[in-house]
């Protein structure tokens, strides 16, 4: 495999891994519409995204798989232990805060996604693959676009969570 079908795969397994946590934010955020639906959307867009991925990883000889790599048992446990610290000092996460971490993780997921496909770009560019870098420039304008929409949620939702007293 060389060193573009690599990166191909890391992009991905990045698109895939925005998509998983869009659904399980959504899940957990299901009473607010404004963070349900759009959630859902971004999900949608990076899967066409690593469908794209895996056609073009073809071009560059390596076969990428559509399952998610296994992950590691041991990494939900920062995760699960950040979500119910709260609730083992009898304080329960306020709606507000919850959303907000949600929030921010989608972030952190969307800014490795968009600093992949500025990557992508500069690789398509010094190949002079033409076709690669239009159709990677617009699943990138697709990426900043998801990071304004998390952005302006996070805006939105900040006052409330953190300056509005419970």
């Amino acid at each position: 495999m060389n060193k573009t079908g690599a990166f191909l795969r890391e992009l991905h397994d990045a698109e895939r891994d925005l998509a998983a946590t869009c659904r399980t934010v959504a899940a957990r955020q299901a009473a607010d519409r404004g963070t349900y639906y759009p959630a859902h959307t971004v999900a949608a867009q990076c899967d066409r995204h690593a469908e794209d991925i895996r056609a073009w990883g073809e071009r560059f000889d390596v076969r990428i798989h559509a399952k998610a790599a296994p992950t590691e048992p041991m990494a939900a446990v920062p995760e699960s232990v950040r979500r119910t610290a709260p609730e083992a000092h009898g304080k329960p996460p306020t709606p507000g805060i919850a959303l907000l971490h949600d929030l921010c993780l989608l972030h952190e997921k969307a800014q490795a996604v968009h600093i992949h496909w500025t990557v992508l770009g500069q690789v398509a560019r010094a190949l002079r693959d033409r076709e690669l870098l239009d159709q990677a420039a617009a699943h990138h304008d697709e990426t900043r676009t998801q990071i304004k929409w998390i952005t302006t949620r996070i805006r939105e939702m900040a006052p409330q969570a953190v300056a509005v007293p419970d």
